[in-house]
């Protein structure tokens, strides 16, 4: 039996692979991010970018073959619930990022691991406000330090975004085997 060909338009520019959590933890980061924004009291480069746990872009003429890709290594992947726990930070040099942290990274760089390659710097997470000058960082991360958060969800799929034009939209999911 031939796999059922996905075609992908013309207009797609790029695909990002994602774990996206659900609706309420959704809500969180955007909170999260209205805090932000308040402390520093100006929006930053991410301020509305929805909640994900990337994976990885992917841009080449081959879009329909990463898809396909994806989808044969999610066969083997069985769901999982992921954990989350409290803020931390990525410094970059002279910026910083601040992030909700996954507790049991490593079923996630799994994943990560057997659809592109061994990365020992990828670190799964989930971002609040990327690139913060020190200056904001040091009005924001105070408050948002100490702050408690715990949720979990399942992980059953890998998302696909499209890029078309100037913004990403949901293309498919790709569920893992049960």
């Amino acid at each position: 039996m031939k796999p059922t060909q996905i075609k992908i338009s013309n207009s797609v520019q790029e695909l990002l692979f994602i774990i996206a959590p659900p609706r309420h933890i959704k809500s969180d980061v955007s909170v999260l991010k209205d805090d932000v924004q308040y402390l520093i009291g100006h929006e930053f480069d991410d301020r509305y970018s929805k909640a994900c746990i990337s994976l990885f872009k992917y841009r080449d003429e081959h879009l329909d073959g990463m898809i396909e890709h994806v989808a044969s290594k999610a066969a083997h992947f069985k769901p999982f619930n992921i954990f989350i726990k409290d803020l931390n930070v990525f410094y970059n040099g002279s910026y910083r990022t601040i992030y909700l942290d996954i507790i049991n990274k490593y079923p996630v760089r799994d994943i990560f691991e057997k659809l592109i390659k061994e990365d020992a710097g990828y670190t799964p997470h989930i971002t609040i406000a990327k690139k913060l000058g020190a200056e904001d960082f040091l009005k924001a991360w105070p408050y948002l330090k100490d702050l408690p958060y715990s949720q979990h969800f399942l992980c059953d799929r890998i998302t696909v975004l499209a890029r078309t034009e100037d913004k990403w939209v949901h293309y498919k999911d790709i569920l893992f085997g049960q």
